[in-house]
């Protein structure tokens, strides 16, 4: 038996002693797991998981030292505290042609209420999203015709998407879009935690990924979007079997999903060469979808939006200051920095109101210099590198 058994069966053993009221057995267990994850940390070459077996120790840490203090107690569930489960044989809610705009989830099922997942129903639209059109474009053939023309895709054979990947460098936007995918179509959005999911390693992690799923069936029509998915699913991973578990419990969910369930899984990731190629495979991420630095139409749109309600002086030009943001041998602006070029101006104008009393407007010479002080975050070589990869794998 391996170390990770090992630890997974104290952990398993030490649930059981609290279950009885044995916190003195509880914690031996609890102990020799700790242990065990101590070695595993130690033994590790991985970054990424000796992160794990470093977050998974700490949480046994904390439940130890919990029961130590007896600060810790354990409410017996009631079956009245459950949610209401479909009965065996009752037919599904079929998915209509309108689906109406909701603004908040009136319950949330017991599936949904983990630490590692945020479910709600964003307030954002596609208006609030600068520029993206083509992304937005295939959101919206991608999302929308599932859930408004489910009998027309049947009519014509179009099998259901299941997946999507989102990849591009880091701050163009894509988890802001697909905030905003949700809010456009009213549907709820199950934000799953990447860290959080891989930290429940230690004999949950396969139960953490098939309640994902069973919360999407539940407040079907959703999405879910998992964000740097090449963590969860790495192209390469080390002997252990914990994150192997991940993998294969989320592959099988994925394959599982049938036509017509309702609800979209969108992954999205910033070095998409570090994905497992698994996981792009038809049936499973049907579409792929590149997010890149925003041009120059969606730079004017990107200033428009972060200065807008502000007092802006004549002299500023919307149109210089995109040409002063275009790439040159740097790099790009991503949309993060354009957000923070505007909010270094308005310091500017925030420091003369400290010294004067007054509050002027944002001149044109505030934001040039907001653009000499910000560095292009997105390096040629690494759009090059998205370039490449797209080749590899035959993406339009």
């Amino acid at each position: 038996m391996g170390l990770y058994d090992e630890a997974l069966k104290f952990k398993k053993l030490a649930e059981n002693a609290m279950r009885k009221g044995d916190i003195e057995a509880a914690k031996r267990y609890l102990q020799m797991a700790i242990s065990r994850l101590e070695t595993l940390e130690e033994m590790s070459e991985d970054p990424t998981l000796k992160k794990i077996w470093e977050q998974g120790r700490r949480n046994l840490m904390m439940l130890l030292e919990g029961l130590e203090s007896g600060a810790i107690r354990i409410p017996k569930r009631t079956a009245e505290a459950k949610a209401p489960r479909r009965v065996a044989g009752a037919p599904r809610v079929k998915m209509i042609e309108h689906v109406p705009r909701r603004t908040a989830i009136k319950e949330i099922p017991e599936e949904c209420q983990a630490d590692f997942l945020y479910t709600s129903i964003p307030e954002i639209t596609f208006n609030d999203v600068a520029g993206l059109d083509d992304v937005k474009r295939e959101l919206r053939e991608g999302i929308e015709w599932q859930i408004k023309y489910p009998e027309i895709l049947r009519q014509l054979g179009l099998r259901p998407i299941k997946g999507i990947l989102l990849y591009g460098p880091p701050g163009t936007g894509k988890t802001y879009v697909v905030k905003a995918a949700a809010g456009e179509f009213g549907v709820p959005l199950i934000i799953v935690d990447p860290a959080t999911l891989m930290s429940k390693w230690l004999g949950e992690s396969e139960k953490m990924v098939a309640k994902i799923f069973s919360c999407a069936r539940r407040l079907s029509p959703s999405i879910v979007f998992i964000d740097e998915v090449d963590k969860v699913f790495p192209r390469q991973v080390s002997g252990s079997e914990a994150p192997k578990r991940i993998e294969a419990q989320l592959l099988q969910e994925l394959d599982g999903i049938r036509s017509g369930e309702g609800f979209i899984v969108i992954f999205a990731t910033n070095e998409p060469w570090n994905l497992n190629p698994a996981l792009i495979r038809a049936k499973r991420v049907d579409k792929v979808i590149y997010v890149p630095p925003p041009d120059d139409e969606m730079r004017k749109k990107l200033f428009e939006l972060y200065l807008r309600g502000v007092n802006l002086a004549d002299d500023v030009n919307l149109d210089e200051l995109v040409r002063r943001t275009r790439p040159n041998s740097e790099g790009f602006y991503s949309a993060a920095a354009i957000a923070l070029i505007c909010n270094e101006a308005k310091k500017n104008v925030l420091r003369y109101y400290q010294k004067t009393g007054q509050l002027r407007p944002i001149r044109m010479e505030d934001l040039l210099e907001a653009i000499e002080r910000t560095r292009r975050d997105i390096p040629i070589n690494l759009v090059e590198k998205y370039d490449e990869w797209k080749k590899q794998y035959f993406i339009s």
